[in-house]
């Protein structure tokens, strides 16, 4: 009876410790949510305080045409920070609950991701960082979804130039077989530690070594692209170590659907969605 006893008092005990683990990890959580509603609360009414604040002194003050531009673009700029936050949740919150659609089409993804990063290069020079883009072919025909590929490229290389020092370098190279496109993007920046390299693609945590004004746009930014390179049949991987940098792969199948209409590689349907992605960069007048 004794032992009977004794086995039955031990079970019982580490039940309980199962529980309260359960309901400790459960706090976490909840604790580590809260802490983003405030960060993303916190961030937007910034950007909408200083629309407000430039909208006042227009209001209240004799301006010339220098002063107008000074202040629409800061108007314009703060808007795009708050559309990007939003839209990101939005469209994390459609992969993640399965009400995201993607819009497939025919495309040469060597030629699409090489204007996208010629577009964007424009927005590195004004840290002074050269982007080098190489590739092992020079045409690919894959069928995937044009805007999903574009927002995939601009978040790895929006955070590749957020990281990076002055006067450095940003890789990005495709690397293309008979099964699958590669995409890799390696910066040398800080670089980020093995620990937090297994939880930097949720939103919800937040790196040590980033202030929580940079994770709110890096950390949702990245949960979405790791969102939708799963749409597409893929997976993202880091090689990074602290104060050396970060390389950021993107594999997703070479695919080709005869029956998905092709698309025309235009930049002009790019330019509102930079604005967007780099509305923290600040571009020289």
């Amino acid at each position: 009876m004794g032992i009977r006893g004794n086995n039955l008092d031990e079970n019982l005990q580490m039940i309980i410790n199962d529980f309260e683990e359960e309901v400790n990890y459960l706090k976490q959580e909840n604790e580590k949510k809260e802490n983003f509603t405030l960060n993303i609360t916190h961030d937007m009414r910034s950007h909408l305080n200083v629309i407000i604040s430039a909208l006042q002194f227009i209001e209240h003050n004799d301006w010339n045409i220098r002063d107008e531009k000074r202040y629409m673009n800061i108007i314009k700029r703060n808007s795009y920070k708050i559309l990007k936050l939003i839209n990101n949740l939005i469209d994390t919150s459609r992969l993640e609950n399965n009400y995201y659609k993607l819009e497939k089409r025919n495309m040469d993804i060597v030629s699409m991701i090489e204007g996208t990063v010629e577009c964007i290069e424009r927005y590195s020079l004004e840290k002074n960082i050269q982007l080098i883009f190489d590739t092992n072919k020079e045409e690919c025909i894959v069928s995937a979804d044009p805007e999903a590929i574009d927002r995939i490229v601009m978040n790895l290389l929006s955070n590749a130039i957020k990281f990076s020092p002055m006067d450095s370098e940003i890789f990005v190279y495709l690397n293309i077989d008979s099964e699958n496109i590669n995409i890799s993007v390696k910066d040398k920046g800080k670089g980020i530690s093995k620990e937090e390299q297994d939880k930097i693609f949720n939103r919800f945590y937040q790196c040590s070594n980033r202030s929580a004004k940079e994770y709110i746009g890096s950390g949702i930014g990245l949960d979405l692209t790791n969102y939708l390179v799963k749409a597409h049949g893929g997976n993202i991987s880091i090689n990074s170590r602290e104060n050396e940098g970060a390389e950021f792969i993107v594999t997703i199948p070479r695919i080709l659907e005869e029956h998905i209409e092709g698309i025309d590689n235009s930049i002009s349907s790019k330019i509102q969605m930079l604005e967007i992605e780099f509305s923290d960069i600040y571009l020289s007048e």
